[in-house]
């Protein structure tokens, strides 16, 4: 719980939660979401820290939920985030939701080096929701 609210964290990974190599351009995780939900921070964990060229990961199509620079400074164990369609002022509120079998892929671009490697992670807020206004939740016989 976070001011009242139940979060949810999404973390990726291989088997056990193994690190991801950021060392090619493409698809390194995709979630599937269970429930309706409303993304506030995308981030990774670096495992092995990039070589020559910073990855950009991207959660989301057009980095909806996120997209993150990973330096060439990095460290192991250093942390990465961003927080995701916030907006600070006035409303305090996300302006996106996630619906239930919505996909959220980490895409790793701008990569041409041979080291690195991160454990992605979405942090999201349930929206606890009802059949009646979402058209996305069916139910069956």
């Amino acid at each position: 719980m976070w001011g009242g609210k139940q979060l949810y964290a999404f973390i990726g990974g291989g088997a056990a939660g193994a690190a991801l190599v950021t060392t090619t351009n493409g698809t390194i995780q995709t979630w599937t979401i269970p429930f309706r939900c409303t993304p506030i921070r995308a981030g990774v964990t670096v495992t092995v820290a990039p070589g020559t060229a910073a990855p950009v990961l991207t959660f989301g199509a057009a980095g909806i939920c996120g997209t993150i620079t990973v330096p060439t400074t990095a460290s192991a164990n250093g942390c990465y985030y961003d927080d995701t369609d916030y907006v600070a002022a006035g409303t305090g509120e996300w302006t996106n939701s996630l619906d239930e079998g919505d996909q959220v892929a980490v895409v790793v671009s701008n990569q041409s080096t041979t080291t690195g490697s991160v454990i992605p992670w979405l942090l999201v807020e349930v929206n606890p929701d009802q059949p009646a206004n979402n058209s996305a939740m069916v139910e069956t016989a």
